[in-house]
């Protein structure tokens, strides 16, 4: 792993569950949950993924739109998905699955 920042290191002393791939789908749907909440209306937990396999997923703030599609801010200081920052912009779509991803020049068809 690489050498973590210290809001990477606050994170992962504060906010970070870590689980298998067995359980990882079941996890973000119980962590979703928390959407629904009046004071968490104005986030969505988004599913992040690189082109390497590696996910993590990280609460956005969202700046416009609502919890099924829209534009948001990262709210988490990420921990496995290095190439992102907190506070980076974010557009994201919920899929029919009900699975909230951002929306990249590679997967914009979703």
């Amino acid at each position: 792993m690489t050498k973590l920042n210290k809001a990477q290191k606050e994170e992962l002393k504060h906010n970070v569950v870590f689980s298998c791939s067995k359980h990882g789908k079941d996890t973000y749907f119980n962590i979703k949950k928390l959407e629904k909440k009046r004071t968490m209306r104005s986030f969505v937990y988004v599913w992040f993924f690189d082109a390497h396999g590696r996910q993590e997923k990280m609460w956005v703030r969202i700046r416009s739109g609502s919890q099924r599609a829209g534009f948001g801010t990262l709210d988490n200081a990420p921990v496995l998905l290095t190439h992102l920052k907190l506070n980076d912009p974010v557009h994201f779509r919920t899929d029919r699955y009900g699975i909230t991803k951002p929306i990249t020049k590679e997967n914009s068809h979703a």
